[in-house]
């Protein structure tokens, strides 16, 4: 009999994590010493606390609207292809509304900006011979076929800037209205941050003081673009109610954008770290001197930078050090990516390297060893043993609320994981264990090894791991689906037959060895096809690999 220290005694060996502190927020956002403030939200709590950069520390999500909970995220530029420094990003960005809308059951309303005229676009286009227009097309359809392939759920909203000007020009036009910005003698148009109270409130920044230089046409050295005069014939612009013609700014067209769709206020505003400051300042301004308010975002969410390991530099196509997405499915799976995702947390920053991917692949191998190594108990392929009801019961219970805390202590997708392999670590050591006590009555407790299989599975989905979907995921792949043949029975029957073979062959007092390596054959053709074979005492089962790479040397013979 399994005793309850026992079964939880994997759990407990770590370092408990500790429980989401309940402070009072209030009294911690206005500390004299910190010159910025957040304003906390009026509505609805969740539970939930989330990361606030400005203040260094966890403010709670509070919903003004639970029916509807509004997200904007900072879209590409689309002047060439995208690496895994912008996929890192949005595969992130991705788990974090997965967790919103599938675990915690928000009613998310997303959009995401494509900037398809900027500087690098025109210039790219200029230097390669080519229409900017057919080259900024061609690298956002590569960009949404990227992000398909990573399983990253496209936003409810896609705005382009070039179809959206007249809002952008109307926002600016505002602005000047408002005295929030001016009209310089070529006729672009800054604005004015001497106006703004808050401003570099999210990088807790007081105003420059630099001298301007000699000649600008800016009235503070701060100050930034929001409309950019024509310099040239050949370059793309429109005409402005101001005079000329010209460009929007970069920052402008987030802000205009995302008023457009959500107006003068918004729940959560996402983007890599590196956007911070500038961009996301910038556009935290614009926003709260055209709504006349001092908070437009309620919560920032911003995630880390991918770099190499060894190299402290992000990965950005100016320093030459990329990998694109698909260099990197052609030796890792979008799943692997995403583990390795999961496993670096939205806001650390994510060293990239072989040894994450293959710790993200093993990371998701015993997952799906677990899910064969149950299904196999409970199919009576495995001898089933003498388990403690009661603490199969607290540890399920202690898996789920623990699990729960991760994903309300600033989506700990990490500490997350590492919980649910504590899980799976407990169940197989039980399910495993080749003495069985004749003397006492088994409790099979099948019933509870499968509700924590189910929940296992079902909060593994939640992150958008593919592999996990489908419990028979060759079903609707195959080919030959077509002509009825069921792909899954298939390899089932093969197995069988395996089984029987491998049977015979230890059955008498001497080992058969030539059905034995028959068997050795069989188990490595198989997993080739990325099936890898499971043998047990009373018979054997199969899952599909994470990875289709040859076996090597060191597997375990039929003869072991």
């Amino acid at each position: 009999m399994y005793s309850l220290k026992e079964v939880l005694r994997p759990l407990y060996s770590r370092t408990r994590p500790a429980l989401i502190c309940r402070r009072n927020f209030t009294e911690e956002t206005q500390k004299p010493e910190s010159t910025f403030k957040w304003r906390k939200p009026v509505g609805q709590h969740t539970g939930i606390n989330i990361y606030n950069h400005g203040l260094r520390q966890k403010v709670p999500l509070i919903l003004r609207n639970p029916q509807m909970v509004t997200w904007y995220t900072c879209g590409p530029t689309v002047y060439d292809s995208a690496h895994l420094g912008h996929a890192s990003t949005y595969v992130k960005v991705d788990i974090l509304q997965r967790i919103l809308r599938d675990y915690f059951k928000i009613n998310l309303v997303t959009a995401m900006n494509i900037t398809d005229v900027d500087d690098k676009i025109i210039k790219r286009a200029q230097l390669a011979g080519l229409d900017w227009q057919k080259m900024a097309r061609a690298y956002e359809a590569e960009f949404r076929q990227d992000m398909s392939r990573l399983n990253v759920q496209p936003a409810d909203v896609r705005s382009h800037v070039t179809t959206t000007m007249p809002v952008i020009i109307q926002f600016i036009q505002q602005l000047i209205d408002q005295k929030q910005a001016y009209v310089t003698p070529d006729n672009s148009v800054y604005f004015d941050v001497s106006k703004s109270q808050n401003y570099g409130k999210l990088e807790n920044l007081g105003l420059s003081k630099e001298k301007l230089e000699r000649g600008s046409i800016k009235r503070n050295s701060a100050d930034f673009a929001l409309w950019k005069a024509r310099k040239s014939g050949s370059e793309p612009t429109w005409e402005a109610p101001w005079g000329g013609e010209g460009r929007p700014g970069w920052h402008i067209e987030c802000s205009a954008i995302a008023g457009l769709f959500f107006g003068r206020q918004l729940d959560f505003h996402a983007g890599g770290l590196d956007l911070r400051f500038p961009h996301h300042e910038n556009e935290e301004a614009q926003c709260c001197a055209r709504y006349k308010t001092d908070q437009w975002v309620n919560y920032w969410l911003h995630t880390g930078q991918l770099h190499m390991v060894g190299d402290a530099q992000k990965m950005s196509k100016s320093l030459g050090n990329t990998i694109s997405v698909s260099e990197l499915l052609k030796k890792y799976t979008a799943d692997e990516f995403r583990m390795a995702c999961l496993l670096s947390n939205y806001r650390n920053a994510m060293p990239y390297s072989d040894q994450l991917m293959v710790t993200a692949r093993q990371t998701l191998q015993r997952f799906k060893n677990f899910q064969a190594d149950l299904s196999a108990y409970t199919q009576f392929l495995k001898p089933v043993h003498l388990l403690d009801e009661g603490a199969l019961k607290a540890q399920l219970t202690y898996t789920v609320t623990e699990f729960d805390n991760c994903l309300r202590d600033d989506f700990d997708t990490a500490r997350a994981i590492s919980v649910l392999m504590d899980q799976m670590s407990s169940i197989s050591r039980c399910i495993n264990e080749q003495q069985v006590d004749a003397q006492e009555e088994p409790a099979y407790c099948i019933d509870l090894l499968l509700a924590a299989g189910n929940f296992i599975n079902r909060v593994i989905v939640t992150f958008g791991l593919t592999e996990f979907q489908d419990r028979e995921p060759l079903q609707e792949k195959v080919s030959f689906s077509d002509h009825g043949i069921d792909p899954s029975l298939l390899v089932n029957d093969v197995i069988n037959v395996r089984g029987r073979m491998r049977e015979r062959a230890i059955s008498g007092d001497v080992k058969n060895q030539q059905l034995l390596a028959a068997c050795d054959e069989l188990r490595s053709l198989l997993q080739q096809h990325g099936i890898q074979v499971r043998d047990h005492k009373q018979g054997s089962s199969w899952v599909f690999a994470v990875s289709c790479e040859k076996p090597d040397n060191k597997s375990k013979s039929s003869a072991e």
